[in-house]
């Protein structure tokens, strides 16, 4: 496989994986399982672990990075909704793969951000409401930047179609499975809505065969529209709901 990930014609199959929450056991069980399947590439859905600088976020870090490095597997990751946006968007995106390196094998894919793997093109779109936010402290565990914009929603739906998105939040009008109405206040579950409605914008204006995401933490199928959305768990359900191998070659089916 290229040195780039994302150059074309891509790898044959892929692991995608939901949450990890810096979750180090987590993460580097799921580069072990990719790389004992000769499976070079592992796309993460977002709440990966970029967590504030200090040892903890660093340790994991180094640890996914080695475990890369060990098995020969990179690792593309989108950003979720609890990543430290500043350290994050301080970080320079690479000019030859539009991506943002965290570690050799480490990449950060910013929204909207397009590919082409055997002649599909793909999106990358970060972010979704922490329907915590209000146990939280804003500049220290919550910050602004979880949202996807109308700017970054403007820039993913331009350029026009594509065949798969790969996504944090799921869009509006697919039933997600165990939401509870009154789990939180009312306010948050309304911004959370409002933030669905953005990422279906994106979809039904470029009409994706796929869509993947995490943030949830359940395993489920459902439609929106004519898009096939696949949720994955997070890093406290069982590895199988929180990965899916996807062969990339022919029709994106998933396999085991």
């Amino acid at each position: 496989m290229d040195a780039n990930p994302l150059s074309s014609p891509g790898p044959d199959r892929i692991v995608v994986a939901g949450d990890w929450d810096g979750n180090t056991g987590r993460a580097c069980l799921v580069i072990w399982y990719a790389g004992t399947r000769n499976i070079p590439l592992v796309l993460q859905l977002g709440d990966f672990g970029f967590w504030t600088p200090g040892e903890e976020t660093e340790s994991y870090l180094d640890a996914v990075e080695a475990s890369c490095a060990e098995h020969g597997v990179q690792v593309i990751c989108l950003d979720g909704n609890h990543e430290f946006f500043p350290a994050l968007y301080a970080l320079p995106v690479s000019p030859e793969t539009g991506m943002r390196p965290l570690r050799p094998h480490v990449h950060h894919l910013p929204r909207g951000l397009r590919w082409r793997w055997h002649g599909k093109t793909w999106m990358a779109l970060g972010g979704a409401h922490s329907v915590d936010r209000l146990q939280r402290s804003e500049g220290r565990s919550w910050w602004k930047d979880e949202h996807l914009t109308q700017a970054d929603v403007e820039r993913a739906i331009t350029p026009g179609p594509v065949d798969v998105i790969v996504s944090h939040d799921a869009p509006d009008g697919v039933l997600v499975p165990g939401l509870r109405p009154d789990q939180f206040p009312a306010s948050e579950l309304a911004t959370a809505e409002w933030h669905r409605r953005q990422v279906g914008t994106v979809v039904y204006a470029t009409t994706p065969q796929l869509l993947l995401h995490g943030h949830y933490h359940v395993r489920y199928t459902g439609r929106c529209g004519t898009t096939t959305v696949l949720g994955l768990a997070d890093d406290s359900a069982m590895l199988a709901d929180n990965i899916v191998v996807l062969n990339l070659v022919g029709d994106l089916q998933p396999t085991k």
